[in-house]
């Protein structure tokens, strides 16, 4: 039988509390999203506080709100309204140029206009 402590042994990179807003953006053009939270968060993932009337897809984008970073995710698991998923790349919203991000830049630019 394997205990939870020795599963987060495990992992490569190991997990470290949190309580960052998020929002996850994900269908065409990023054009659908979701706010949810970062409950705890490694080099690699995060564990996220998402409401699960959301259906997330397979790879998705997740903006940190605080900080304007954007992590390429791709879901792990899913349990109610908790999921674990991977990172695969990490930009900075407010400096990248990456076309498939104009979405997400938008919607960073007039949340940091509404503060």
């Amino acid at each position: 039988m394997t205990h939870a402590l020795d599963y987060h042994e495990r992992r490569a990179h190991p997990r470290v509390a949190a309580n960052f807003r998020a929002r996850a953006f994900y269908g065409t053009n990023n054009g659908l999203w979701a706010d949810c939270h970062i409950v705890d968060v490694s080099q690699g993932g995060a564990r996220l506080k998402i409401a699960q009337i959301y259906p997330l897809p397979g790879r998705f984008m997740l903006l940190q709100l605080d900080g304007g970073i954007v992590y390429e995710a791709r879901l792990r698991w899913r349990r109610g309204d908790l999921s674990g998923v991977a990172f695969d790349g990490r930009h900075d919203v407010a400096t990248s140029t990456l076309e498939s991000l104009a979405q997400i830049r938008q919607t960073w630019d007039a949340l940091q206009s509404a503060k």
